[in-house]
């Protein structure tokens, strides 16, 4: 229900601005799930409500792939990327285990700091403050936005990678879940974000301003660290 927000502060557009804080204070009475109403058969959303989607479409974009792929029983593996979103369909020819490299969130693009080892079908799904921003007045303003301040979250992370394999009461969703937990484990940073990954089961690697790196226990010896400068927790 950020939609009003997002626009406001513009960041995918030519023209980002820090809004004012009145502007920001009354974007944020129209944010909020207490806005959205679910009944049997229709949803309903308050006037001056508004969506933004992005912390979804792209996990939503590998479900959809991947219920494709299924369909098609001349392909046994595929590797699907969709943004910050990657989707890891079957095996590789070879029976060796799919490798989905981190991004290093000081370093260029295409620079990484480790890599997850994974086997069978999963969905990946990387939320980064490296990716958009813009910078104002010598400080810098990245596009993941702070539902409960109205700002850019300033949670000490640099990125958070979701794991969510294809399987168990999920599976039809890991998409989804991968890319929105991503974020949603972003803006409330490390030790909440561990906390909520449990609760859905699912496996992640947090990287703070201070690049040390945790990763939850399951997929722990899966992760290969590759950057001297990063420390594992």
């Amino acid at each position: 229900t950020i939609g009003k927000l997002t626009r406001l502060w513009n960041i995918e557009g030519e023209n980002p601005t820090v809004p004012t804080l009145a502007e920001i204070d009354q974007a944020l009475l129209e944010i909020g799930n207490t806005h959205i109403h679910m009944q049997e058969k229709t949803i309903s959303m308050d006037a001056g409500c508004t969506l933004d989607l992005g912390a979804v479409g792209k996990g939503i974009g590998c479900d959809v792939v991947r219920e494709y792929l299924t369909k098609q029983e001349d392909v046994s593996g595929a590797v699907v990327a969709i943004g910050g979103s990657i989707l890891v369909y079957g095996s590789k020819p070879d029976g060796t285990d799919w490798s989905v490299a981190v991004q290093d969130p000081e370093g260029e693009e295409g620079s990484y700091m480790g890599v997850i080892n994974l086997s069978g079908t999963a969905c990946v799904s990387t939320a980064g403050d490296y990716e958009k921003y813009f910078i104002q007045d010598g400080k810098r303003y990245h596009h993941i936005l702070d539902p409960s301040t109205g700002y850019p979250s300033e949670s000490g992370l640099s990125s958070v990678t979701i794991i969510c394999p294809d399987e168990g009461e999920w599976k039809q969703d890991a998409g989804l879940l991968s890319d929105g937990l991503s974020t949603a484990c972003f803006v409330l940073g490390a030790e909440k974000g561990m906390e909520l990954l449990e609760e859905y089961g699912m496996e992640g690697v947090f990287i703070d301003k201070k690049k040390q790196v945790s990763v939850t226990e399951c997929i722990a010896d899966r992760f290969t660290l590759l950057h001297s400068e990063y420390t594992i927790n």
